[in-house]
Formats: structure tokens, C-alpha cells, sequence
């Protein structure tokens, strides 16, 4: 595995994450301007969360998939977003005022986009800038 393309493939990740997750947060505005009322969204700690969750949503693709295959990345990646959202629907519901049309929207909101980023890695792998080949 190439350290620099991994590195690289981290961060295309991570911007996608934030761009697609922005985007879904301005269609959305209600419901997570009703998610934020009981969340911290904003803090540096939650984006080195994520930044650590890329790195491994990255490093199982490497596994995973490994190749330029667009059905399989986005598969893997919904996969992924299945997985945030149930993590998620664990402690959603158990936050009192959490507001659930917010829970069904941030639902959908992590199978689109883990969709669309497993397919943006795979894109990378097809095209030469993957880091799950040896070279």
C-alpha cells in the first residue's frame, strides 16, 4: 500500500464527507437545525472523530474492495452508512428531546453519502490515485 495515496485517498474522503453532509445540513435546514438544538455538531473534537472514522472507512476499502469496481465501492460505502446509522439510532434514541424526523434525515443522509464516497474511492482506485495497490 502507498502511504501518500492512502494519505491522499483520507483526504478526498474527508472533504467529500464534509461537502456532501454540508449539503445535506442546507436541504435539510430544519431538521438539523433541530438536531443541533440537542448536539454539539461544531466542536474540533467531533471532526477528529470523523477524521479518524475516514481513515478506517478508507483502510477497510483498501480491504474490502480494493478496486476500481464503482457498484462495489458504493456498496461497501452504504454499507458503511448503514452501519453509522444504526450506530447512530443507538444513542438517538436515547436522547430525550432528540428530535426524530432529524434521526430519519441523518438516517438516509449517512446511506447516500457513504454511497457516493465508496464510489469516490473507488473512481480513485480505477483511475491510479487508490491506495490499495501495491504500488
Amino acid at each position: 500500500m502507498s502511504i501518500g495515496k492512502f494519505v491522499l485517498n483520507v483526504v478526498v474522503a474527508f472533504v467529500a464527507y464534509g461537502a456532501l453532509y454540508t449539503v445535506g445540513a442546507i436541504i435539510f435546514a430544519d431538521q438539523y437545525s433541530a438536531q443541533v438544538a440537542v448536539t454539539n455538531p461544531e466542536s474540533m473534537g467531533v471532526l477528529a472523530y470523523h477524521l479518524v472514522q475516514t481513515i478506517v472507512v478508507v483502510w477497510l476499502f483498501n480491504k474490502a474492495v480494493g478496486s476500481g469496481d464503482l457498484k462495489a465501492g458504493a456498496m461497501f460505502g452504504a454499507m458503511v452508512g448503514l452501519y453509522l446509522l444504526a450506530s447512530d439510532a443507538i444513542w438517538y434514541a436515547s436522547l430525550i428531546d432528540f428530535p426524530q424526523d432529524a434521526r430519519m434525515v441523518q438516517g438516509v443522509m449517512h446511506l447516500v453519502v457513504g454511497g457516493l464516497v465508496g464510489a469516490l474511492l473507488a473512481f480513485m482506485q480505477g483511475n491510479g490515485w487508490g491506495s490499495a495497490s501495491e504500488a
